[in-house]
């Protein structure tokens, strides 16, 4: 029974609708995750702030300093903050690319979800007319041209980015997410390095002024 004609179109059906709730279930899993990105921004930014004003201490004396920790002490100090403070830049800059990502992302599929709405309904209409008159009419949203619309204000090069983007992962139901999650795990290895340069300050700041 299994092997049916009559039952194919029910089983390819079956199967659609299995896959597109299994890629559903990973959308909604991949969101989850990029919600860690806001928690991380916060721990980079108050990280960032920290560092910046023991930096500034540490300018404002170093005079005082430098015979506790030595000269090679301070410049190591503060290598090591500017380090980190580039890391929590960089971890910075992920989290706000990150953020654009998720906002769009929410707001393309809201309106395009309720455009698609409005065209389904008027589509199954036009579909009556056409089986009324005897006609075979494609309908269906035609995503090159939504995406070549798109891409048309902007410049040659975005243009060739995002094109190249598409062209790479052509296929892949979680496109959308591929950049967004990239951007995540860029910005969690930033606010890390972020804080073990702090913590290396910490160290050699302890390990030099017990050796003065």
């Amino acid at each position: 029974m299994t092997d049916d004609s009559r039952t194919e179109a029910l089983r390819e059906w079956n199967s659609l609708a299995r896959e597109n709730t299994e890629n559903a279930v990973v959308s909604s899993m991949l969101e989850a995750a990029l919600t860690a990105s806001e928690p991380v921004e916060t721990f980079s930014t108050w990280l960032l702030v920290a560092t910046a004003a023991v930096a500034s201490f540490l300018i404002a004396n170093a005079e005082t300093l430098m015979p506790f920790i030595s000269r090679a002490g301070f410049v190591t100090c503060g290598v090591f903050l500017c380090v980190s403070c580039i890391f929590g830049l960089f971890s910075k800059v992920f989290a706000v690319r990150c953020k654009i990502g998720v906002e769009t992302g929410n707001a393309v599929r809201k309106t395009f979800s309720e455009h698609l709405a409005k065209y389904q309904a008027e589509e199954e209409r036009i579909q009556k007319g056409a089986a009324f008159w005897g006609i075979d009419l494609q309908s269906g949203i035609r995503i090159e041209r939504v995406l070549e619309e798109f891409l048309q204000p902007f410049p040659r090069w975005v243009r060739y980015i995002a094109q190249r983007y598409l062209k790479k992962h052509a296929g892949n139901p979680q496109i959308g997410y591929i950049s967004q999650m990239r951007s995540l795990y860029v910005q969690g290895i930033a606010a890390f390095l972020q804080a073990l340069c702090f913590l290396g300050f910490l160290g050699t700041g302890f390990i030099f002024a017990a050796a003065a």
